[in-house]
């Protein structure tokens, strides 16, 4: 059973390396830590960025439970042609990356093949973070994974992170879904 309540340990198991099926189970704007900051690229860190949150079919247990293990990237908010969350979508969807304008919300339980890959901490080595770095469409005829019924959405939660019933569920989206409306994304 998943459950909105924080966690009260720290502990992190890194998802391991290789290729998942998955299903796009969030999105949602983050804060940036590094907001004002000049990147290497020299460019001014924005305040935000916007996470994306897959299950991939990689079980782990929790509280006895075998769950799909959690695995998220994120993005600067832009929706630019040479922008990096752009190029991400269009490996993913490439219909949608041609588009002037995607809904996030279209994306989620939509399936992914990801290829995921881990980095050590440059100073801290014992500290470890999972990648995604490559997505394509899923193959046909996989199996994606589910996203559990009672899940709730980072934006249905209420502020004080309560668990909330669950949203109701939509359908997952067609892989060639061209819908749009005027968020930039």
């Amino acid at each position: 059973m998943w459950s909105n309540e924080k966690k009260e340990s720290k502990t992190y198991e890194p998802h391991p390396e290789g290729t998942f099926m998955a299903v796009c189970r969030d999105i949602y704007e983050v804060p940036n830590k590094k907001a004002g900051q000049v990147n290497k690229y020299g460019k001014v860190e924005p305040p935000t960025k916007v996470r994306i949150e897959f299950l991939t079919d990689e079980p782990i247990e929790i509280n006895g439970d075998m769950l799909p293990r959690l695995v998220s990237t994120q993005f600067n908010i832009s929706w630019n042609e040479k922008s990096s969350l752009r190029e991400f979508v269009s490996m993913w969807n490439p219909a949608m990356g041609k588009l002037d304008a995607v809904d996030p919300d279209k994306l989620i339980g939509m399936g992914a093949y990801l290829t995921v890959t881990q980095s050590k901490d440059a100073t801290d080595p014992t500290r470890t973070w999972s990648n995604i770095n490559g997505i394509a469409p899923p193959p046909k005829g996989a199996t994606i994974p589910a996203i559990p019924a009672d899940f709730v959405r980072r934006k249905d939660r209420p502020a004080d992170g309560t668990a909330t019933a669950p949203a109701p569920q939509k359908a997952a989206p067609s892989a060639a879904s061209d819908e749009v409306n005027d968020l930039p994304f």
